[in-house]
């Protein structure tokens, strides 16, 4: 998160953010204490009711009990100023994963930034499992197939319109962190 904090656009007043794959909204309730605007979307009805029930966030946030897909398919166009994932991007077959980028491709308003944290191939699980698509494995310690990232892979998040500003592989992590702006 504090990787994220530093690299958000500057601009006056608060940011639109879009945070996918909450979770509990640790993440969220950081952004909406920095007095951002935050919607927050997760597919575990368990997670956010657990976000819903934590202390009472800061205004402007909000918990959505929703698919990624779906949420990003009903925000407007160039609604948002940052799109925020930490570590969502993993268990996405390839087409939805296409389609969930020009989606966030779509949303982001011109200069907004796209922050992602995503598995690296230095992760200790990867290998582990039976191998169902280049680094996609599924068995070993998770019991839905996992996506790892190379520093070659992370290209399918940038193109024409998303230009990269930030990346960093935290080895200790296992994490590549990543920052592409829209244009």
């Amino acid at each position: 998160m504090v990787w994220a904090l530093a690299r958000l656009p500057s601009r006056p007043g608060p940011l639109r953010i879009l945070e996918l794959g909450c979770g509990v909204g640790r993440d969220s309730r950081i952004l909406a204490s920095e007095g951002h605007l935050v919607r927050a979307v997760d597919h575990s009805r368990i997670a956010v009711k657990r976000a819903r029930s934590g202390p009472r966030g800061p205004p402007g946030l909000e918990f959505i009990e929703g698919e990624a897909l779906a949420e990003v398919a009903r925000t407007p166009s160039g609604s948002v100023d940052v799109v925020y994932a930490h570590g969502l991007y993993m268990g996405f077959a390839e087409a939805e994963l296409d389609e969930l980028l020009e989606g966030i491709r779509r949303v982001l308003a011109p200069g907004g930034h796209h922050l992602f944290a995503v598995r690296s191939t230095t992760d200790p699980h990867f290998g582990q499992g039976a191998a169902i698509a280049p680094d996609v494995f599924l068995g070993g310690p998770h019991e839905t197939p996992i996506r790892y990232y190379r520093h070659e892979t992370l290209a399918r998040f940038s193109g024409p319109d998303l230009v990269r500003f930030a990346e960093e592989l935290r080895e200790d992590l296992a994490l590549w962190y990543v920052g592409d702006r829209r244009t």
